[in-house]
Order: C-alpha cells, then structure tokens, then sequence
C-alpha cells in the first residue's frame, strides 16, 4: 500500500476521533467547542479526499471501503460520547451503530464475491444528516439554546430515519451477492490487470 495525500485524509479523519473523545469525556463549554472545531475539520476532508483520488488517478478499491468507513467512525466515535452525555438516546446510538456495522459487513461480503454495490442516494444524504447531527450535538454542548436545541433534535430524527431507511436498501442490494442471485451489471467489479493498483 503506498501512503499518498487522499489516503493520509482519509486517515486523519479516522484519527481526529481520538481527542473528539478525550475532550468530551470532561467536558465543559471550551473542551465542547475544541471537540465541534475537530469534528468540523475532519468532517471537511470527506469532501476533499475524494476529489484528490480522482483527479490525481488515487481511486481504488481499497480507498473505496476505507473513504465510507472513516466517516462511520467519525460519526459514531462522536455519537457515543455524546449519549454518555446525556444528549443522545440510548437506543438511537445502537441503531446508528447496527445498520453502520451491518453495511461494512455486507460491503466486505459483496466485494470478495467481486461485487460493489455503491452508496444509494439516500445513504448519501444519510451521511450528511448524521454528520450535522453530530456537529450541531457538539455546537450545542459549546452553545447551549433552545432554538439550536429543536435544529439539532430535528436533524437528528430525520438522520435516524434516512438510517433505518438506507439499511433496508442496502440490505436488498447486497442480498443478490449473498443468495448468489443473479447481479445486475452495474454492481460488478472491473476486472483487474496484474499491474500493481496504487491505494487511496
């Protein structure tokens, strides 16, 4: 695997859950805002890396699995903090982070049977519900008020309904690679040559 800029984001962004953690585990309103400026950063490089890849010839199968599962971590390694706080239900954590492990699960499964099936549009907006969610949950730890209290709850129910909702469909896409049924063309991997394939 060679390290390059795309990869290192991809990274980083995996990494900046470690002191979003730190920082919330004795929280005040300064550590709060220090933990949404990480968060916030971290969050900007999804848009970045991708992007990078591509136009420096980076994307990769590898860069593929790893770009979606960091900003899994970076949502949940916030979430569970969070509802230790007391800002998150219980139960909301555990259905972010059963359809999450779910997903890469089934990913894993699709791929070594030589299918991708890619991120519908609703996991996409799923992703950027969850990711304001998170945001706005520690904005709102920084900035306790009301009016950002309502915006960030109803963000939040709309995050957990895009997530039940994008599992489902995953779940039916992927269940063509796991039955062995029939796959439609478009979810078939390109068939490599033996050149080595430089890693996102």
């Amino acid at each position: 695997m060679t390290f390059n800029l795309p990869l290192g984001l991809v990274f980083a962004r995996m990494l900046a859950v470690v002191p979003i953690v730190l920082l919330l585990g004795d929280v005040d309103e300064e550590r709060a805002t220090w933990a949404f400026l990480i968060f916030c950063l971290a969050a900007l490089t999804d848009a970045v890396d991708g992007r990078l890849a591509r136009r420096m010839g980076l994307v990769t199968r590898l860069g593929t699995f790893l770009d979606p599962l960091a900003d899994k971590l970076l949502v949940m390694g916030t979430l569970i903090p969070l509802q230790a706080l007391g800002l998150v239900p219980a139960w909301v954590v555990v259905v972010v982070v059963a359809r999450e492990l779910a997903v890469t699960n089934l990913r894993a499964i699709a791929s070594a049977r030589g299918y991708s099936v890619g991120a519908s549009v609703s996991g996409k907006v799923k992703t950027i519900f969850q990711t304001l969610s998170a945001a706005g949950l520690l904005l709102l730890l920084a900035v306790p008020a009301l009016p950002l209290a309502l915006l960030v709850y109803s963000l939040l129910s709309a995050a957990v309904a895009l997530t039940v909702f994008s599992g489902v469909d995953y779940l039916w896409k992927a269940s063509f690679a796991i039955a062995g049924r029939g796959v439609p063309e478009r979810w078939r991997l390109p068939q490599r040559s033996g050149a080595r394939t430089r890693a996102r």
